[in-house]
């Protein structure tokens, strides 16, 4: 459940598949006792450890991760682990520099256990992971990875719709995003200064596309595969299949499909609220009414400042080959 990089030990708890399912996420919000938890030095992790198929969930927020996360959920064939902590301690102590070697490793082995016999592991990192998501790969060289992500007018419009608080952390999310990547050597200097917080959402999706490039380059297309959102939702319950297969998951189709479409009319973050597709459209269209201006003004500055200087593969939006 934690990870103390300095110390290099690592919280361990049990989780059951239905808090796992419930969950949003596998973080410090929680609702389990932290301060039972057992503490084990890395050194004590076994360097074999029971392992079975793992698949992994990379993103760019905003993106409907969680709803493919919760579609992939389906025990006692796979158990799908939503931004477990441990992998953002580590990825932010490769943005600070530290050393994780080995603590990826071991991180990683205790993740990929299985959670009932036979069964598949799909992992979804935190979308601050990116910067570490070639070294989890390396750390399963069997396993197959699916990068989701959104367009833009979407994102913004999933920034204007979110809370202030997560609205204050955007600078803070730009400035991880782009020093993950090469971008910013390509940026003018009033690029990298937007006039409020929906250009500098606009850049933040600018810096983690082009890191999805990377991504994908680093880890090769015979081993991970881009989904847009709007793939995605345009018919849940044959994507999650078609992630499933690509994944290599052993999960039979039939009832992954009848999981998917009952996940589909659910709250991603909150399974007990109703949220249809035609749910997620008209709000959608409603807020992109309510902020019209607002959204013109920061489209307007990202295409004269930010947009020329993306890559093409990054700028367009990806097609499921």
């Amino acid at each position: 459940m934690d990870l103390h990089v300095p110390e290099r030990r690592f919280s361990i708890l049990p989780l059951s598949d239905a808090l796992i399912d419930q969950a949003p996420f596998l973080d410090t919000r929680l609702d389990i006792p932290f301060l039972r938890a057992a503490l084990v030095p890395y050194t004590r992790i076994p360097a074999q450890l029971p392992h079975g198929p793992v698949g992994w969930l990379f993103h760019t927020s905003f993106c409907a991760s969680t709803l493919l996360a919760r579609a992939l959920h389906l025990p006692p064939y796979t158990v799908a682990l939503k931004e477990p902590f441990i992998l953002r301690r580590l990825a932010d102590a490769r943005k600070s520099n530290w050393s994780v070697d080995g603590l990826l490793e071991a991180s990683v082995r205790l993740l990929a256990r299985p959670f009932h016999p036979e069964g598949a592991v799909v992992i979804k990192p935190t979308h601050v992971a990116l910067n570490i998501a070639a070294a989890l790969m390396a750390a399963t060289p069997h396993s197959k990875a699916i990068i989701l992500t959104s367009s833009l007018d979407d994102f913004l419009l999933s920034n204007l719709k979110n809370t202030a608080e997560s609205q204050a952390k955007i600078p803070q999310l730009v400035e991880r995003a782009i020093k993950a990547t090469r971008f910013g050597l390509h940026l003018s200097a009033s690029a990298v200064l937007p006039p409020d917080l929906v250009c500098a959402a606009g850049l933040q999706w600018a810096a983690q596309r082009e890191l999805m490039v990377d991504v994908i380059a680093a880890i090769g297309a015979h081993r991970i595969r881009a989904l847009t959102m709007t793939e995605l939702l345009a018919d849940v319950a044959a994507g999650v299949a078609r992630c499933a297969e690509w994944l290599q998951l052993p999960v039979p189709i039939g009832p992954l499909a009848a999981h998917a479409q009952h996940i589909s009319m659910r709250h991603a973050k909150s399974l007990d609220l109703p949220f249809s597709p035609e749910h997620r459209a008209r709000e959608s269209e409603l807020a992109a009414h309510r902020h019209g201006k607002v959204l013109a003004e920061a489209r307007a500055w990202l295409d004269g400042h930010i947009l020329p200087a993306m890559r093409a593969e990054a700028l367009h939006e990806p097609r499921w080959a």
